[in-house]
């Protein structure tokens, strides 16, 4: 339950932070937005350093942090190309087809056997996504197209970050997150550089408060519950980015968007199931049929999982 609270209000942190970087997405190039958040984020990581002195940059994985920060960095570009032309509530439902994504990715990557039903699930998934865009009803823009590429880089990232959680700490994960992201986004951000206004600082100090706020409440949720568990919470995000956007951009999403949302929810939900099934299966297949055949740590529930 704590680990959903948490996911739940980086949920509502992540709403915030799409509020407050739509403001100079309208005006300032794509290629410096990454640069520009995380380096603003970067500020607020300061009371982490404070607090814990170098601990934080204590890793043995820093290869993984290194792969997922250029993976996340991908997601971000594509994601700042998109976002001044597509509503909140657009961006948040083709998110949804994160889990979709991270099948396909298992089956094609991992090696992963994915059987009829996850793909049928899968198909589903698609054809919400289809709803929203409405490819030959309406021109499908080259902004869409962005942020529905930037969600199974998104998704990967997230998978990198449940992996690491395993040893590293939620401050360590977030503060590599950001320090890395603005270092590899820097180049594009010189090369198309133009100077912010005091106006958009102000929006970048707030989307950097919420951007560093919601990874590290996130992280403790995957600290907490496993990511199948969590995934449905996603989903109230839909709620939260619609309001902010018809408050503040009188954004109204169409009847379309809704459908094609329900379509995705009801597809990631039944994915989210299935590999919850899948890992019971598999926890039960390597439990000892007989506690007496358990070692005292394993019974108890301290033994390390078996990998």
């Amino acid at each position: 339950m704590r680990g959903i609270l948490w996911v739940g209000l980086s949920g509502i942190l992540f709403s915030a932070l799409n509020a407050a970087t739509f403001y100079p997405a309208r005006h300032l190039d794509p290629y410096m937005m990454p640069t520009l958040r995380y380096g603003f984020g970067a500020l607020f990581l300061l009371p982490i350093f404070l607090r814990s002195g170098l601990a934080p940059l204590r890793t043995e994985r820093l290869g993984q942090h290194a792969i997922r920060s250029a993976v996340h960095s991908g997601g971000m570009v594509l994601w700042f190309i998109g976002l001044p032309f597509v509503s909140l509530a657009d961006i948040t439902a083709l998110g949804f087809t994160g889990p979709i994504f991270v099948t396909i990715g298992a089956a094609l990557f991992l090696g992963e056997i994915v059987r009829l039903r996850r793909w049928a699930a899968v198909m589903v998934g698609f054809l919400g996504a289809v709803v929203i865009i409405r490819p030959g009803f309406e021109s499908v823009s080259f902004a869409t197209i962005a942020i529905l590429a930037s969600t199974p880089l998104f998704s990967a990232s997230n998978l990198m970050a449940k992996s690491l959680a395993r040893t590293e700490s939620a401050d360590t994960i977030v503060v590599y997150q950001s320090c890395l992201i603005a270092l590899l986004t820097l180049p594009l951000a010189l090369w198309n550089w133009q100077t912010p206004s005091w106006s958009d600082c102000g929006w970048f100090l707030l989307a950097g408060a919420f951007g560093t706020a919601g990874h590290l409440v996130m992280q403790r949720g995957y600290h907490l519950a496993d990511i199948t568990v969590l995934q449905p919470i996603g989903f109230l995000s839909l709620i939260w980015n619609t309001i902010l956007g018809y408050l503040l951009f009188h954004q109204q999403p169409d009847i379309w968007t809704y459908v094609g949302a329900a379509i995705i929810f009801a597809s990631a939900m039944y994915i989210s199931h299935r590999e919850a099934v899948r890992r019971a299966k598999t926890r039960s297949a390597e439990a000892p049929a007989n506690p007496w055949d358990s070692t005292p740590a394993e019974v108890a529930g301290e033994a390390p999982a078996k990998t």
